[in-house]
């Protein structure tokens, strides 16, 4: 078989019966988990691009082949591997596990036949079209296209996209990308080469390239082509297409869309975007004949006449017509008002053809019988017609003749109910480049999903994440990737200055922060903050020398939470008044503000009691830590990774800081605990934003004890706030959605509109769920997402194969707002995976 192209150019596909096509690359948007209001929009966006379509044009989607060496260059881009030599080798670990994997992807394409510019154009195609193929039949050498006529035609095809509404965004395709597209439908199931990106140079020989497309032997139900006594194999039994070429034989199955529900509506309609999520890559084509609804309506009106008549046919019978004609004519009116509603209105006449493939031809027809089993239960046919494999896989390729079989599966609708499929709707996460976060599992195959930490304040945008999921659910896990990550890349290359940092609060028994933050690449620094503690975080001594101002401000709220004062009470203001004495005179320190106090307080009762109360906190021994002068003021700038060790503080429960009531009649321990924390974020906050050559982030786990006071959430919001302009992010992880950014309150609304990547992980409880998907930013009342968070990621009770396999599923929305279903996984650094997981067990998987 040849396939009927004579030339190919730009965007051009010019065939060998006088037709030429132009082909455009879409980009897909994310649709199964986004919200609502982003549905609706993508809905709209297609209804609006098909009524603007005109004659036939052929919508494709195909799942391409990932190269794993592709994976790995999008890893190491940018990072300098001289100065990293442990990500230089998970490169070569990673590169050794994907390519074991079935790894594959979905592209989507638009080809629409060019309309001859007029009725001699026509002729004169047709006529060289076919000299050309008569030369070719004699074995000569065809004459190219001119390249005035590939200009003409790429201008017409250019005013033809200009024409139509840009919510579907395309761009015209590059001559590598068409000749891949047959190349693949050739090699399904092969080693097929791996799609062109569109940046790649023009392919040289203007248009003679087709020869790359070749020949090939095509065969319903498979025959061996080295013996010729061999006969085909028999259609009835064995409905699949062997395609032979130089490369091998491709086993492939071809299906094509028979029957509909008579009525549809979302989420059940969209079957095109539902094969996204199928355990095997689907490749689906859909060829359109796109009507005005101006010619159409007498065709509606003249089966509305047809239908009358045949309900007065039983005038006379006492049962009167049967109940399908009534039905019928209900059908015809309602889609008569509906074609006649809008003078914009198509009718479309949509032939949608499906291939699946295997490694033999037994695996392509079984994956054919469950795909027509998946879709039994929504009244989806897809049939296997016999003898007419190789007439479908046509169907399948732009520049082929619609074949005369795809005519009988022809499915009559208007542009909303063919929109209603979401064509061009599949699923993609991540970034270009970045380290190898997680796996996206959708067509059958493994996407991986690269995250660049560091892309966000490149492109004027935050780079903080928020996890939010139950215990044992894979947040703590998925927050060490992503340190790990920046760790691992923060030396870009040509920036000799640049590196990755991460400032971490450890409040975990065990200490597995710290063990963790030792176990990745670069130096650590521990500091313990209990009875021995060896460096002062005293904020008058932290921050004197680099602004008094921000030394006041810590100051002032750290003593504030400590000692239960109000700002604006008369104890308030004569705190702030000896603050500020304090810093303008020779040696400022917590010390010194007391002597201050006392001093005062001689004719000042406030500052009398205030003095009384500080002398009281530094007489324990965990104030030492603030109140300590012999102590040597705490620097946190040479480590790459600095572990604040907290075990020894004793926090206040979350629902003692739910009363005024109770926070006044709080444990010593518990208040100073909380005022030495918001202490400890303050100068978690100052490091990462202390150099904009440097790469940080602050990690807020079990982020309550932060977002809990006013200030501390008035803290946070400054490390978003300025994390962009200072290079520098927040990862903060929690049960509970409120506690990283409270619903109700409008810093916790800012909050979580400046925290770009969310994850959302198991959540049994489905208050919680709700809550969690309501801060992903989809409807927290849907059912499906509700049974999905609830059961479907991670679950509980499986045996330890499926835990492990699927262990750290989450709810991912990445730095554009695209949402989809993802399993994080653990770096595969050998000194990692001995200290990432906190399940007190044998079981190693992300818990």
């Amino acid at each position: 078989m040849r396939l009927p192209i004579r030339h190919v150019e730009q965007n051009l596909i010019f065939t060998t019966h006088g037709t030429v096509w132009a082909v455009w690359r879409v980009a897909a948007t994310n649709y199964s988990h986004a919200p609502a209001v982003a549905k609706t929009r993508r809905l709209q966006a297609l209804e609006g691009l098909f009524k603007s379509l005109t004659g036939e044009p052929m919508l494709m989607s195909l799942c391409p082949q990932i190269d794993p060496i592709a994976v790995v260059r999008a890893m190491v881009a940018d990072v300098d591997l001289a100065r990293a030599p442990r990500y230089e080798s998970l490169g070569h670990t990673v590169l050794d596990q994907l390519e074991t994997m079935e790894l594959t992807g979905r592209t989507d394409w638009l080809a629409v036949p060019l309309p001859p510019l007029s009725w001699q154009d026509g002729l004169r195609s047709a006529f060289h079209a076919a000299k050309a193929e008569v030369a070719t039949q004699l074995g000569l050498m065809p004459a190219p296209v001119t390249t005035a006529e590939v200009e003409r035609r790429a201008r017409q095809a250019q005013r033809l996209q200009a024409q139509w509404p840009s919510g579907v965004s395309m761009r015209p395709a590059t001559e590598a990308e068409i000749l891949w597209i047959y190349g693949h439908s050739v090699r399904r199931g092969l080693a097929e080469p791996f799609l062109p990106d569109g940046t790649e140079a023009p392919v040289r020989g203007r248009g003679r390239t087709i020869a790359a497309l070749g020949e090939m032997l095509v065969a319903e139900g498979g025959a061996d082509f080295t013996d010729r006594k061999a006969l085909p194999g028999n259609p009835f039994q064995r409905r699949f297409l062997q395609v032979s070429s130089e490369w091998g034989d491709s086993y492939q199955a071809l299906l094509a869309l028979s029957e509909m529900p008579e009525t549809f509506a979302l989420p059940g309609a969209a079957y095109l975007q539902q094969l996204d999520g199928l355990a095997y890559p689907i490749d689906w084509s859909a060829r359109l004949v796109i009507v005005p609804g101006a010619k159409a309506e007498p065709k509606v009106r003249k089966r509305a006449r047809h239908l009358k008549a045949q309900a007065a046919e039983y005038d006379g019978d006492p049962a009167g017509p049967p109940a399908t004609v009534a039905h019928n004519q209900a059908d015809n009116q309602e889609y008569h008002d509906r074609l006649t509603a809008n003078r914009r209105e198509v009718e479309i006449r949509a032939m949608v053809t499906l291939a699946v493939w295997g490694n033999s031809p037994d695996d392509a027809m079984d994956r054919a019988a469950a795909l027509a089993s998946d879709f039994g239960a929504t009244d989806y046919t897809f049939s296997r017609p016999v003898g007419e494999q190789a007439n479908l896989w046509q169907a399948m390729l732009p520049g082929c003749r619609t074949p005369r079989v795809m005519t009988g599966y022809s499915q009559i609708l208007l542009a909303r109910d063919f929109a209603m499929a979401m064509p061009w709707c599949g699923s993609q996460l991540g970034d270009e480049r970045g380290g190898l976060y997680g796996i996206q599992v959708a067509s059958g195959g493994a996407r991986p999903v690269l995250i660049d930490a560091a892309r966000g304040p490149r492109e004027n945008a935050s780079a903080s994440m928020a996890f939010i999921g139950e215990l044992g659910a894979g947040k703590s896990v998925a927050m060490k990737s992503a340190v790990y990550n920046v760790l691992a890349r923060g030396h870009v290359a040509g920036r000799p200055g640049s590196r990755g940092r991460a400032v971490i609060v450890d409040r975990t028994k065990d200490e597995e922060w710290a063990r963790f933050a030792k176990a990745c690449p670069g130096t650590t620094q521990l500091i313990r903050i209990d009875q021995n503690a060896e460096f002062s975080l005293d904020p008058l001594r932290l921050y004197v020398d680099e602004s008094p101002k921000v030394a006041a401000r810590f100051c002032e709220s750290f003593l504030t939470l400590l000692l239960g004062v109000r700002p604006m009470d008369l104890e308030g203001v004569a705190l702030s008044e000896a603050v500020q004495a304090v810093l303008e005179g020779p040696a400022p320190s917590m010390r010194a503000l007391m002597r201050e106090l006392a001093s005062r307080g001689a004719v000042d009762p406030a500052a009398n009691g205030l003095a009384r109360k500080l002398g009281a906190v530094a007489r324990k021994d965990l104030a030492r830590v603030v109140f300590d002068e012999t102590l040597p003021v705490l620097d946190t700038a040479r480590a790459d990774s600095v572990v604040f060790l907290v075990n020894a503080l004793a926090l206040p429960k979350k629902a003692e800081l739910a009363s005024e009531h109770r926070i006044e009649r709080l444990e010593f321990e518990k208040t100073f605990g909380r005022a030495l924390m918001y202490l400890i974020a303050a100068v978690s906050r100052e490091t990462a934003t202390a150099s904009r050559d440097e790469f940080v982030v602050t990690v807020f786990d079990e982020c309550w004890w932060l977002t809990s006071s006013d200030e501390g959430l008035e803290l946070l919001l400054e490390l978003l706030r300025d994390g962009r302009k200072r290079n520098a992010a927040a990862l903060v992880g929690s049960h509970d959605g409120d506690d990283i950014g409270p619903a109700d309150s409008e810093k916790g609304t800012i909050i979580r509109g400046l925290i770009p990547h969310r994850l959302l992980f198991r959540q049994t409880s489905r208050t919680l769920a709700a809550r969690g998907l309501e801060f992903l930013g989809v409807d927290s009342t849907d059912a499906d997402l509700l049974e999905l968070v609830t059961t479907g990621l991670s679950p509980i009770g499986l045996s330890d194969a499926q835990r492990l396999a699927r262990a750290g599923e989450c709810l991912y929305r990445d730095l554009v707002g695209r949402i989809g279903l993802m399993r994080v996984i653990i770096p595969m650094d050998p000194a990692i995976e001995k200290v990432i997981h906190t399940t007190p067990s044998d079981y190693r998987a992300a818990a």
